[in-house]
């Protein structure tokens, strides 16, 4: 099957990214534009065929699927990592996940000292690149959960080109007080998509 039959073409970039954009803002989707060798520009997208859940792992879920992640039998990153969440989630903190609204795709990570961030402490932080198409965000993970960014870099490693689902703390009393831009504890391949062209 052509997925490219019948599509509108474009003579180039330009046109085709102000078309992406008036169809995201009228359907409420992320259009994004793509080649089609010796042809043209053409808009599409991968979309949510419908909204379904999101399934957060336990900790004894995510100790399951890391275990590949030890370097050896006396790596104790994960239980330190899964004993680090289950005290948090003691607190009166809430964990809110994104990634569900869309297809969000990890397209890199990085580890930046805290004043190329603009802050004023001298950590480092991890940092995700990721973007649905039309928006990147760029959640960081560091202070208090900063020592597990060695163990994260490699479950983001894995995730790398993969549509993800990345979850945050915030208080029960503020339960939007840090956006999908701000920052990260979890992050996880995104199975509750089905995809379409």
């Amino acid at each position: 099957m052509n997925l490219n039959q019948n599509k509108v073409t474009f003579k180039n970039k330009e046109e085709a990214e102000k078309a992406a954009q008036n169809m995201s803002r009228r359907h409420d989707e992320p259009f994004r534009v793509y080649q089609i060798p010796n042809i043209g520009w053409a808009v599409g997208g991968v979309f949510l065929k419908k909204k379904t859940p999101i399934k957060v792992k336990s900790t004894r879920d995510i100790k399951l699927l890391w275990e590949e992640f030890k370097e050896d039998d006396f790596d104790t990153s994960v239980d330190d990592y899964t004993t680090e969440v289950e005290a948090k989630e003691l607190t009166d903190e809430i964990s809110s996940a994104y990634g569900d609204d869309s297809v969000w795709i990890l397209v890199n990570h990085y580890i930046k000292p805290g004043t190329e961030l603009g802050m004023k402490t001298t950590g480092s932080y991890l940092v995700l690149e990721i973007t649905n198409g039309i928006e990147t965000v760029y959640p960081k993970l560091g202070g208090a959960f900063g020592r597990h960014i060695p163990l994260m870099s490699k479950v983001a490693e894995s995730l790398k080109e993969k549509p993800v689902i990345w979850s945050t703390w915030n208080s029960k009393s503020n339960p939007t007080k840090w956006g999908n831009n701000s920052w990260f504890y979890k992050l996880e391949f995104n199975e509750s998509f089905s995809e379409e062209a």
